[in-house]
This record gives C-alpha cells, sequence and structure tokens, in this order.
C-alpha cells in the first residue's frame, strides 16, 4: 500500500508539473513553440514581449489558481471530517456569501478610487472573514463545545441573509458597475500578480502541516464525538482552530480568485476514492489533485473560446455533476 501510495502521489506531481507548464505555454496569444521555451527558460535572445506575457501574465494566474486549488481542497477535507457529512464545503460556514456581500458593497457604496487602491480581493476576503466570524458567534455557547449542527445552521442563516445582501446591492447599482464585480464573483484569476500570490503561498504550506499532524484526531472524530473524547482528542479546540483555519485558507482563495465553488466538495472525495479514508494519505494526494483540477479548468477557461474567457464557476459545475453523481450511486451502494 505504501508503494502504491507514494507511485501515485509521485504521479500525481508529475500531472501538476505538467498542467502547470501548459498553462504557462497556451493562451489566447499564438506563439511560435521554440519562442515559448525561450521566453520560459530567459534565455537572452528570448523577445522581451513573449517574456512579459508568460512571467508577468500567465504563470502568475497558473500559480495562483494552484495554491486556490490546493486551499479549497485542503478545507473541504477538513470541513467534511469534523462535520461528518460528506456533502460539507469550505463555504457551508457562509464564506462565499460573505465575500460576495464584501466586493458588491465597496463596488456599489464606496468610491472607485478607494476600491481601486484597497483592492477587490481585500474586500471580498474582508466580507469572507465576516461572515466566518458571526457564523461562530451564533454557534459558540460559553461552557459548551461547538455542535457540529449547531455550525451547519448557523452557517446556511448567515449565507442566506450576505447573499439577500449581494442581491440588494447589485439591483440598487448601474449595471456597468456591477460588470466587475459579477465577473470576480464567478471566479477568475486574470488579474493575478506574482505579490498577490505570497498570503496564500506562506498560509498553504503551514495549514498543510498543520492538517497533516493532527490527521490521527481527524480519524478519530470519523468515529463519533464520544469515541473521539475517549481516545483523548480535545474535541472542541480541535473544532474551533480548524474551523478558523479552512475560513482562513478560503477567505484567502475567494480573494485570489474570486468564489470557486465545487473544488472543496468534489477533489477530496477523488481523493478518498483513491487512497481511503485515513487522513494521513489523503491530505497531501487531495491537495495536489486539487491544484492539478483548477490549474486544467483554468487553462480550458482561456482557451475554449478564446479570446474570450469562461468563469471558472461554469467549467468547474459542468466537471463537477458527473462525478459527484457517481460518489452519491458509491455511496447510496455502500462501497
Amino acid at each position: 500500500m505504501t508503494m502504491r501510495y507514494g507511485a501515485l502521489l509521485g504521479g500525481s506531481l508529475v500531472a501538476l508539473a505538467l498542467a502547470m507548464l501548459a498553462g504557462a505555454f497556451w493562451g489566447t496569444a499564438e506563439l511560435p513553440w521554440d519562442e515559448r521555451l525561450k521566453a520560459l527558460i530567459l534565455a537572452p535572445d528570448a523577445q522581451r514581449n513573449l517574456v512579459l506575457i508568460i512571467w508577468e501574465w500567465r504563470l502568475p494566474r497558473v500559480f495562483m489558481v494552484a495554491l486556490v486549488g490546493g486551499a479549497l481542497a485542503l478545507s473541504g477535507v477538513v470541513m467534511q471530517a469534523l462535520l461528518r457529512n460528506p456533502l460539507a464545503d469550505p463555504y457551508l460556514l457562509g464564506l462565499s456569501s460573505g465575500a460576495s456581500a464584501g466586493a458588491t458593497a465597496g463596488i456599489v457604496w464606496l468610491p472607485a478610487a478607494f476600491v481601486a487602491s484597497v483592492g477587490l480581493p481585500l474586500l471580498a476576503f474582508a466580507g469572507a472573514m465576516a461572515a466566518f466570524l458571526i457564523t461562530l458567534g451564533l454557534s459558540f455557547s460559553p461552557g459548551r463545545d461547538l455542535d457540529k449542527l449547531v455550525v451547519i445552521l448557523a452557517g446556511v442563516a448567515v449565507s442566506l441573509f450576505f447573499t439577500s445582501m449581494s442581491a440588494f446591492f447589485l439591483h440598487l447599482a448601474d449595471p456597468h458597475v456591477t460588470r466587475e464585480a459579477l465577473s470576480f464573483l464567478m471566479g477568475s484569476a486574470a488579474r493575478a500578480r506574482w505579490g498577490d500570490l505570497n498570503p496564500l503561498l506562506v498560509a498553504l504550506p503551514i495549514a498543510c502541516v498543520i492538517v497533516f499532524f493532527l490527521s490521527p484526531m481527524l480519524d478519530a472524530v470519523l468515529l463519533g464525538d464520544e469515541r473521539a473524547v475517549a481516545l483523548g482528542t480535545p474535541l472542541g479546540a480541535l473544532r474551533l482552530g480548524l474551523f478558523s483555519l479552512a475560513a482562513l485558507l478560503t477567505g484567502l482563495s475567494v480573494a485570489g480568485a474570486g468564489i470557486v465553488g465545487f473544488v472543496g466538495l468534489i477533489v477530496p472525495h477523488m481523493a478518498r476514492l483513491l487512497v481511503g479514508a485515513p487522513h494521513r494519505r489523503l491530505v497531501p494526494l487531495a491537495v495536489v489533485l486539487g491544484m492539478i483540477v483548477m490549474v486544467v479548468v483554468d487553462l480550458l477557461c482561456r482557451t475554449l473560446l478564446a479570446p474570450e474567457e469562461l468563469p471558472l464557476s461554469v467549467l468547474l459545475a459542468l466537471f463537477a455533476a458527473p462525478p459527484f453523481v457517481y460518489v452519491l450511486r458509491r455511496a447510496r451502494r455502500g462501497l
């Protein structure tokens, strides 16, 4: 099993590297292959405009969607384990609706100069964190551990509230003004630059290490709350800490590429089908698979209808439906 898992993880890393190279090479601009390679390796005789296209436009975008995919996949693994719910995803705590409300409120109500200086991603991140704090406040009771059912219900209520606020803001706004918000909310990393990668580039590796070393506790949680406590798992502290970690990763992902659905829901199931439920094997593979899915989908969004781009959420919804149906059928059959 160890050799098979090592081969599977190694093959996934090779597939990720190939997908990222494809993301750097392919795009809307028709470039000679030899010139693309020269630009990628920064050869002295490389054309300056090709170096600019690959190193300043394509590669930051490829790395951004890869980091977002890994962060959402890791958040999905954590949420599904803590809530013992196979349908849980990173947006269950109201983060996506909070982000959409923050972005639309900034565009509609704040001066354009202020939004340009602060940045739409930062406003979306602030909205996501506000939604998470409200959900946590509604779920928390002094002297009692977090109840997973209360967390789910609070997340649903907060999500409905912020969704209605976003719809209200968009209804009042000028249609020309809302185009930017709608493009961001449907998922896009077109504006990613190297400096935008830093938050996720720091947070994701640290989160992976934390979740990896807490994997035995997550395995215990899957046995039920009573058994987990009997095995010495600090259930309340574990849920609070990992919920906060998942919320941070999701908020940074929303800030980086907008609201990208289905990755945190489907990718953990894909990884479980390959390596089973133990989180020591599940966490690394899920992160790599999430990166591969996002890089490939972003490449397709750029090239299928070139020079027009499709939002990430459109293709992800199309590609996520068949695997999700397959997972449901397996669950129903008890496989």
